[in-house]
């Protein structure tokens, strides 16, 4: 059998000898993910080539993986260095914190890595439920400094690559309304761990109001986190109502390794997408798995 041709715009690798993944320490607590101890050790450009090998793996797409905080630039040298040796990851999301008042030194930094930096992550995820937040604040979207910096991806040409949860969906329809020319990618499906019929349908309402606005494309990704037990059923629904929502060219399949490792082989998630699409046209499965990721954050892969 062929092996299908795949970008994969969102996973992580890490070495742990630094100590610079602090939520990557034992006893690691239990959060939105369950339990994730088994990811606490090193994940390397091997290991995420090994899980990778039953595809044909085109490119991929590096997000910081909540590196130190206060030396994020670090991160970004040594996938430099890991990339220049190895050849991958391809592209790189980095950290950078948008209300900073020196935001603009960062990004600058992070750029004079070279033209594998693409995109800027920060996560934004902040629930009633303190055990799910990742951040104490919940306005950042609204504040008006952090606005200015976000003000500033779009001279830079950067993608804003953006976590949060469906109750902040409105907030980022704000947000995509009013920087209509800046890319925002939603990442892992805004994490719907309401399951019921009731979060589902307040989710997938969320997701609409935020497809409304052309400049957001969305990862079909991370969904092991809120569905620990997922199904290829299960999944596929989940899978389905995002690419509906969104359109097969504003929508590109991710695996969230090695976080959503713990859920689930590489295999059984691309499995689960290619039978959850699989009566789509061969142009909208190649959108997918591979041409609206190198379309958002220019890979140049179909063009090699």
């Amino acid at each position: 059998m062929t092996k299908r041709d795949i970008i994969d715009p969102h996973h992580h690798i890490w070495s742990l000898e630094k100590d610079k993944y602090h939520w990557l320490r034992k006893p690691m607590p239990r959060g939105v993910y369950g339990d994730i101890e088994s990811i606490s050790k090193d994940y390397l450009l091997s290991d995420y080539r090994e899980d990778t090998k039953g595809y044909n793996l085109r490119a991929s797409v590096h997000v910081e993986a909540h590196f130190d905080r206060s030396v994020p630039l670090e991160e970004t040298e040594w996938l430099t260095k890991v990339a220049d040796e190895f050849g991958g990851p391809e592209a790189l999301v980095v950290y950078a914190p948008l209300e900073a008042p020196d935001v603009q030194d960062m990004l600058d930094q992070h750029l004079a890595y070279g033209d594998r930096v693409k995109g800027v992550r920060q996560i934004l995820c902040n629930h009633e439920n303190p055990t799910y937040s990742f951040i104490d604040r919940g306005d950042l979207m609204r504040d008006a400094q952090w606005r200015e910096g976000f003000g500033r991806l779009e001279g830079l040409g950067l993608v804003f690559d953006l976590l949060i949860y469906p109750h902040q969906l409105a907030d980022a329809a704000d947000l995509a309304a009013a920087f209509p020319e800046t890319q925002i990618v939603l990442e892992h499906g805004a994490m719907p761990h309401d399951r019921s019929a009731e979060g589902l349908a307040y989710w997938r309402a969320g997701l609409r109001t935020l497809a409304a606005h052309e400049n957001v494309t969305i990862k079909a990704s991370g969904l092991g986190q809120t569905d620990w037990n997922w199904t290829q059923q299960s999944m596929g629904a989940m899978v389905r109502n995002i690419v509906e929502i969104f359109g097969p060219n504003r929508t590109m399949f991710a695996s969230n390794f090695p976080v959503d490792k713990v859920y689930n082989s590489f295999d059984a998630y691309y499995a689960a997408y290619e039978a959850a699409v699989s009566d789509l046209s061969a142009d909208e499965q190649n959108d997918l798995f591979l041409g609206t990721a190198d379309r958002i954050y220019r890979l140049g892969v179909t063009a090699r």
